[in-house]
């Protein structure tokens, strides 16, 4: 075979890989960017079925105005009612919600897709607020004591351990009930605890961040990272959902309503003010330190994580909660603490909560 000829059948050849090479190309692009299409569409609609599934569960039991929220929301996010079907169950206390959306190829028709479906769903129940507010003072560590030392303690309330009670020093009142799982112990003098009631029924505490997070993403109240409130007055009207730790230096608030921060909430200064209304302070996964001597404080006060976040830290003399004090843990450094609640307190936590549940 002349030279000629051998030329002409590796160009042929190299012809051949070239084609093969560019089509395998073509078909990893096309898988590359189409999925990547397709996982970035079904992360979006994902958060759309969630944002629509919490608020539709607000609206339980009523199945016409939660179908009506869930479409509102899901709309709000770029989508349309079509797209959504919204189910019920256990007695109209859990709602669901399927969205299906076609998704169109691009690169990846030149191998012959087309298209695909994206489907994701969410579900929410409602949920009460929980026995745990019924008490003024609120330990929920199943392990950890519920410890009072110090001295001109008054609790006007109840208050309840998930483990042991024992008050060390003087003059400590609790004019309601004194309840503990396990033990209750009292060391000192002048404390006034008439109703003591060891071995009682342990009491979980509720998660309502969900309904929280909604509301404050609807109202515009939601802040990405850490917050400072410095010397200002705040109106609280609306839910405030900081995903972060939460600062508060001398602020007055005014309102009622519930400020959840997804980190620590920290207290700094006196003569700190949470005024006209009452106001939940909600630590989700961490701890609320209170800094300070006379300090008042007209709300609740919340830390339902598991150790070692979730407690309650006291420091300073003469501080006054007109509301109450319900965590994992409680610690009280100082003298002169009184914690007096009321039924108006309550009045800045959500009526019922709602949760993800799948």
């Amino acid at each position: 075979m002349n030279i000629a000829g051998r030329m002409k059948r590796k160009k042929g050849a190299v012809t051949v890989i070239f084609v093969f090479a560019f089509t395998l190309m073509m078909f990893f692009a096309a898988i590359v960017i189409d999925m990547g299409r397709v996982e970035i569409e079904k992360t979006k609609m994902q958060n759309a079925v969630d944002a629509a599934t919490l608020a539709a569960a607000l609206d339980l039991p009523d199945t016409v105005q939660a179908t009506a929220a869930a479409n509102h929301y899901v709309e709000l996010n770029g989508y349309s009612s079509s797209n959504i079907t919204v189910s019920f169950s256990s007695s109209n206390t859990i709602v669901s919600v399927k969205s299906t959306k076609n998704v169109n190829y691009t690169l990846a028709r030149v191998i012959g897709l087309n298209s695909t479906d994206v489907v994701t769903g969410a579900s929410a129940q409602t949920q009460t607020i929980g026995a745990a507010f019924d008490y003024a003072l609120f330990s929920g560590s199943s392990s950890a004591t519920l410890t009072l030392n110090g001295s001109g303690l008054s609790v006007s309330g109840s208050t309840h351990s998930n483990a042991s009670f024992i008050a060390n020093g003087s003059c400590l009142t609790i004019t309601g009930a004194c309840e503990a799982v396990k033990t209750i112990t009292v060391n000192g003098s002048g404390i006034n605890i008439l109703n003591r009631y060891p071995n009682s029924a342990s009491i979980s505490m509720p998660d309502f961040s969900d309904t929280i997070k909604a509301e404050a993403q609807q109202a515009g109240t939601y802040y990405n990272g850490d917050k400072t409130f410095n010397g200002s007055s705040m109106c609280v009207d609306e839910p405030i959902y900081v995903n972060g730790n939460l600062t508060v230096n001398g602020s007055n608030f005014t309102g009622k309503g519930c400020i959840l921060a997804t980190g620590n909430i920290t207290f700094n200064g006196s003569n700190l003010t949470a005024s006209s209304n009452a106001v939940c302070f909600y630590s989700k996964t961490g701890s609320i330190t209170v800094n300070g001597s006379g300090i008042t404080l007209d709300g609740v006060l919340y830390a339902p994580a598991a150790s070692p976040n979730g407690n309650i830290l006291l420091n300073g003399s003469n501080q006054t909660i007109n509301g109450r004090i319900v965590s994992n843990t409680v610690t009280i450094n100082g003298s002169g603490l009184k914690v007096t609640s009321s039924s108006s307190d309550l009045a800045c936590l959500p009526k019922g909560g709602t949760k993800l549940i799948s």
